[in-house]
């Protein structure tokens, strides 16, 4: 026996036109007809109303992803196995002191900015909020320290806004890279291995990044010192 709309909405506390939506773009199962004016929602669309309610107040994720965690959690999947990739990949850095979700406002007050400067890092895209979707704006403590600590000293080099734009252009084509990495890998496997996978490559990413930059650096430094002293 299915549940009418108006049972799983009272049932879960989720209005009548959200479960709807949450229908129309495939995060819960299509109602069953059972009459001319007449819907039956199957029962364990209680708990999937309970999970998506979860990772949007608990966890923040956008529609998108709770669709792909759902979907997980159909073949089977606990939610805590069903979200590992994206525990990995969106929980907050280990340093993180605060992970408390502020909005706009807040943020400049946070950083310093001003609206303005914070329209132009925005436009130049140097500045990315955690959660930018679905109307929703949300700045974590990643961003405060980013916003505050970096881009508000960037931003009084204006002669260099140019280039420092670069670092978008080579930060999208080095994530590409590292996708195409990860398709290649995980091609034909099972959905169990495929998270398995992505789990490590999602970890062994985030330090490559920063170890092959850093090095990359210090032995441009290296070169640079080391011309200098020639031309002397």
């Amino acid at each position: 026996m299915g549940l009418r709309i108006g049972e799983l909405s009272k049932m879960t506390g989720v209005p009548i036109s959200t479960i709807r939506y949450y229908a129309g773009h495939g995060l819960l199962p299509a109602p069953e007809k059972v009459g001319k004016l007449l819907s039956h929602y199957d029962e364990s669309c209680v708990q999937k109303l309970q999970t998506i309610l979860y990772l949007q107040e608990n966890r923040h994720f956008p529609l998108s992803i709770i669709k792909n965690i759902l979907r997980r959690m159909d073949s089977g999947l606990s939610l805590q196995d069903a979200e590992s990739v994206e525990d990995v990949i969106f929980n907050p850095p280990a340093n993180a002191v605060d992970s408390r979700m502020m909005n706009r406002t807040e943020f400049l007050v946070q950083t310093g900015l001003t609206a303005e400067e914070l329209k132009k890092a925005e436009k130049m895209g140097l500045i990315m909020p955690y959660i930018q979707d679905e109307g929703r704006e949300l700045y974590n403590h990643e961003d405060v320290l980013w916003g505050k600590d970096v881009l508000k000293r960037i931003l009084q080099f204006e002669n260099c806004w140019d280039d420092f734009v670069e670092y978008v252009k080579l930060g999208d084509r080095m994530i590409d890279q590292e996708f195409a990495i990860r398709g290649k890998i995980v091609r034909d496997r099972s959905l169990k291995e495929n998270m398995e996978i992505s789990i490590e490559l999602s970890k062994a990413a985030e330090y490559t990044r920063g170890y092959l930059l850093r090095r990359l650096f210090q032995r441009k430094i290296r070169s640079h010192i080391k011309s200098s002293l020639q031309e002397k």
